[in-house]
Order: C-alpha cells, then sequence, then structure tokens
C-alpha cells in the first residue's frame, strides 16, 4: 500500500504541471481513492486475485488495456512478475517501455550483515519522478503533497455512535500499532503502558486506533476494554473514510507502514517507530515525520531488512524491545 501511496507526489505534480498528458494507472481498486480529483490521470482498477489472478489474466487485463487507448509508453514503476508479463505484452505490440531502477544493489550493500554501506539512497518519490521523465514526463516535485478527502461530515454516523464532537475541542491522536512484518512491529503489549502515560499528561485526549484485521481488531478490542475513551477505527470505516479522519488528526504514532505514508499525505506529523527497516532505504514518509529508533552506532546490525521481512540476526528483536514506552512518550509528548 505505501508503495501505491507514494506514487501520489509524481502524478499529482503531472495533473498539475502536464495536463495534456494522460496517464492510465494501473492498480488494485481499494487503492483507487489516493489519486480521486486528479483529472487526467485515470485508475484501471485491476482484479489481481480473480479476473486478472494468472497468466490468462493478464493477457486478459492487457487487451482490455489495447482496447482502451493507444499508449505511447509503458511505465513499470513496481518490477515484479505482473508487471514484467504485461509490459511484455506491450512490448510485442512495439509500445515502447521503461522500467523504475529500485536501486537493489545499493540497498543490499545497505542491509547487509557485514561492511554495509550506510548513506542514504534515493527515496522511492524520487525514482517513480526519473523513471517518468525517463519516459518523456518531467514534472518538479511539490513539497508537500496532500490525499484528497471526503467531507468530514459524511464521518457524522461514526461520531455519533461514539459520542464524539467535531469540531474537536482537544488534541485528537491516531495509533497504528501494525505493519506487514512482525520486525517492523513494536510489541504491542507496549501500548497499555504508553495509554496509561498518555492519559495521566492529556486526560481529554481523543485516541483512535488504525489497522489490522480481524485478529489485529480483537487486540485493539483489548486495548478499548482497558481504555474505554479510545476508539477502534479499523473495521468500521472504508479507507476513503479513515482518511478523511486521519486528515484531522494532530498526530498519527504508526510503524514504518502504509498507514505512515498514508497519514503523511493526509498532511498529519507522524511519529513513527523503526526496527529492522530504516530511512536510508528510501521509504521515509513524504511530510513531517519523527523518528524512534535505537541509532545504527548502538546496534550496528541496523537495518538487516529493506522491507522488514527477514529473521532477525540476533534473534531478540533488540532494534525494538530496546524501545521504551518512556522513550516513545517523551518524543510523542513534544508532538503534542
Amino acid at each position: 500500500m505505501g508503495d501505491v501511496a507514494l506514487l501520489l507526489p509524481v502524478l499529482k505534480a503531472i495533473a498539475e504541471q502536464q495536463p495534456t498528458i494522460e496517464i492510465t494507472l494501473v492498480t488494485r481498486k481499494k487503492f483507487a481513492v489516493f489519486f480521486e480529483g486528479l483529472k487526467n490521470i485515470y485508475v484501471f482498477e485491476a482484479d489481481f486475485e480473480g479476473k486478472h489472478k494468472d497468466f490468462a489474466g493478464l493477457a486478459s487485463l492487457y487487451q482490455d488495456l489495447k482496447n482502451m487507448a493507444a499508449y505511447d509508453c509503458i511505465v513499470d514503476v513496481h518490477q515484479n512478475l505482473r508487471s514484467l508479463v504485461l509490459k511484455g505484452l506491450f512490448m510485442f505490440s512495439g509500445v515502447k517501455n521503461v522500467t523504475i531502477d529500485k536501486g537493489r544493489a545499493e540497498k543490499k550493500a545497505l542491509t547487509r550483515k557485514k561492511n554495509k554501506v550506510l548513506k542514504p539512497l534515493k527515496h522511492t518519490v524520487e525514482r517513480y519522478q526519473e523513471t517518468l521523465a525517463e519516459a518523456g514526463i518531467v514534472v518538479n516535485l511539490p513539497p508537500e503533497v496532500l490525499i484528497q478527502t471526503q467531507e468530514i461530515n459524511l464521518l457524522n454516523p461514526f461520531f455519533a455512535e461514539n459520542n464524539l464532537i467535531f469540531p474537536k475541542s482537544g488534541k485528537w491522536l491516531g495509533i497504528a500499532p501494525f505493519a506487514q512484518h512482525s520486525q517492523k512491529m513494536w510489541a504491542f503489549e507496549n501500548f497499555n503502558l504508553l495509554l496509561k502515560q498518555i492519559y495521566q499528561a492529556f486526560p481529554a485526549i481523543q485516541v483512535f486506533l488504525f489497522g489490522g484485521g480481524n485478529a489485529e481488531i480483537r487486540q485493539l478490542e483489548s486495548l478499548q476494554a482497558a481504555f474505554p475513551q479510545v476508539y477502534i477505527v479499523a473495521g468500521k470505516l472504508n479507507l476513503s473514510q479513515e482518511l478523511s479522519l486521519m486528515k484531522n488528526l494532530d498526530l498519527m504514532l504508526c510503524m514504518d507502514s502504509g498507514n505512515m505514508h498514508l497519514a503523511s499525505l493526509c498532511g498529519v506529523q507522524t511519529l513513527s517507530i523503526w526496527g529492522a527497516t530504516h530511512q536510508f532505504a528510501g521509504f521515509s514518509p513524504y511530510g513531517k515525520n519523527t523518528v524512534i529508533e535505537i541509532p545504527v552506532e548502538e546496534l550496528t546490525c541496523r537495518p538487516c531488512s529493506v522491507f522488514g521481512n527477514k529473521p532477525c540476526w540476533r534473534g531478540d528483536l533488540a532494534c525494538l524491545t530496546q524501545i521504551s514506552s518512556e522513550m516513545v512518550f517523551e518524543k510523542l509528548k513534544i508532538l503534542l
């Protein structure tokens, strides 16, 4: 989700600076909300779990796209097996293509066990910009990009159900405690201690819990049972509604996750906890962000992964277990 959301700064720049260029963006239906309001960006909603699942499905997707328009160039910003197949089918039709350079060798050097090359790599948004420039679409990136969201009054049923009043009169804090991989997640039990500290310092604060499927929602419900004044967003609102709520937060506490990128693109300051991964890999949020991490000088195994999907070399996830609730609370207190 984060990779897709980070396309927004570049596509919004194209919509504003190159209005005569028309782009068809192929992505999943649930991600279309990120690109609403971009007049010359058409989102084609691919069904990779159904109609467009296998090679025959990708051939069908190719035919659907080919019937829609005569494309000048195919821009592959994902570089996976699906995009390779789709790009190849267009290539056989004589359509030019360009492919993103993900900097895999640099990222491997950054995350290897020994002799790491610790330096900031190109941000993912910059890589998208360069790939589109190779296709002849040159734009300047704006310093800040905001996702277009629904009107907040569409959340009135949610507010009424939870006895919330908008416009708000106090601080609103979002917490997104989950990530795709465990090597990026602060231990969930830490949030009990953290919420005690938060409510002692900010007794009137409203806290909203984001993210997760059914298993994660059950964990969130355990927090709500201990702290009845927190509100569960996960499973209650659709993604578009979540973005509208996010836009009105004062701060989002999150992991290195999709919710970190969404909050940042909603113009919300993020306080992000980083474990196995590192901002140097080019996936930091595109906006105001404060990081909590164990410095690489203190924990030389960091970063050990670009995406957080590799087993911990030490076996103890020290990059996360050494982050205390006091460390998080002290940063949070300053930002609120």
